[in-house]
Formats: C-alpha cells, structure tokens, sequence
C-alpha cells in the first residue's frame, strides 16, 4: 500500500491528523534549536564569567551576563544581586526557585506539541466513529437488488476507521517520544545550570566587596 492509498482511505480526518502532526514537529525542531542555542551560549558565558571571578573582577562578570541572553546569565546576575546587598550566604536557600522561575522560559511552545500529541488520538477516534457510522448508515439502504455492495461498503468504511486510528497513533506516539527528548535536553540545561551558579555563589562568599573591582 502506497501512502497516497493510506491517506486516501483516511480521508479528511486523516489529511487533517498529518497536518497536525507537521505543525508538532515543526514546534519540536523549533525548541530543539533553541534549546541546543542555549546550552552553546550559556558554555560561552560560564567560562567568561568564570574567568572574571578568578580575576575578582566582578564588573567583568556582570557585564558578560548581561551581554548574553540564556538561562545561566539571568540566574548569575539574581545571585550578583544577593552578592551586592550582602546576602549572598543566602542565595542558595533561594536557587531552586530562581532556576524553575527562569527554566519556564525554554518551555515556550511545549504546549503547542502537548496538544497536538493529545488531539491526534481523538481525532483518529472520530474517524473510527465516522467510518462505522458510514457503513450502519449504507447497510441500512441495502436491499436484495444491491447486496453486492455490501463489501464496498464495509471496505470504504472499515478503512477509514481504521486508518485514522493508525493515523491518530502514529503521530503521537512520536511526539509523545520528542517531548521526552526535549524535557531531558532541557532538564540538563537546568542541572548544569544550577550546579555552576552554586559553585560560582560559593567563590563570591570568599570574595569580600572591597576586595573587587
């Protein structure tokens, strides 16, 4: 069977379940960039940033951070905020929170594929519910002078029941698959995230104010 057969005898519905599948890849392949974007910018940031601890260079650092769009800038420059009003002891007590809060942003677009991956089962189901209703609806016209047709019409509505369901799965099961992929990327991004703002946070409680520039 051809693909051009498959989506045939799937009919609209199917037609309007690979549409939404396009549209969940295309939002899957948008985060992903992003996403790859943000932990290759936030590497740049760490080790500049890092750089300008080492030199007690605290200007140095911040600049860095506000020059740079990511999600390791936006946490540093909370913590030198802690470190300017000389509670930087307590910045770790509010880290999680600061992290979860900025982490939100790479999450843009999530409940676009979320949605997607929810509605193709459905709608592979109303298809199944279509079809069936489809071949009720024709048997009850069949009489002893068309009976032939009784095949043609089980075939033509059996097929798009079934085909929508394999429709509505197949494009689910997938994202369902790359959500996971995305939440594991992202789910990095936040642990390296928190672990190199702790160990920086630590380096500024050894740092007092008047030592640096």
């Amino acid at each position: 069977m051809s693909l051009g057969d498959f989506v045939h005898g799937g009919g609209s519905v199917l037609i309007v379940i690979i549409i939404l599948g396009l549209i969940g890849l295309f939002f899957f392949f948008e985060r992903l960039f992003v996403l790859l974007k943000e932990r290759k910018d936030m590497m740049t940031t760490m080790v500049k940033v890092r750089n300008a601890i080492a030199q007690k260079n605290i200007t140095a650092a911040k600049q860095h951070c506000r020059s740079s769009s990511n999600i390791f800038s936006s946490v540093m420059l909370r913590a030198f905020e802690y470190y300017d009003q000389q509670k930087i002891d307590s910045f770790d007590g509010s880290l999680k929170d600061i992290v979860e809060e900025e982490a939100l942003k790479l999450e843009k677009n999530y409940r676009y594929i979320n949605i997607v991956a929810a509605l193709a089962p459905l709608l592979g189901f109303l298809g199944t519910v279509i079809g069936m209703m489809q071949v009720f609806g024709k048997i009850g016209m069949v009489n002893s002078t068309n009976v032939s047709l009784l095949p043609s019409i089980f075939s033509s509505g059996i097929s798009l029941a079934l085909y929508t369901t394999v429709g509505g799965l197949a494009v689910a099961i997938p994202l369902l698959i790359l959500m996971a992929i995305l939440r594991e990327v992202e789910d990095r991004l936040v642990e390296s995230t928190t672990d190199e703002v702790r160990s920086i946070a630590m380096k500024l409680k050894l740092l007092p104010i008047e030592e640096v520039q």
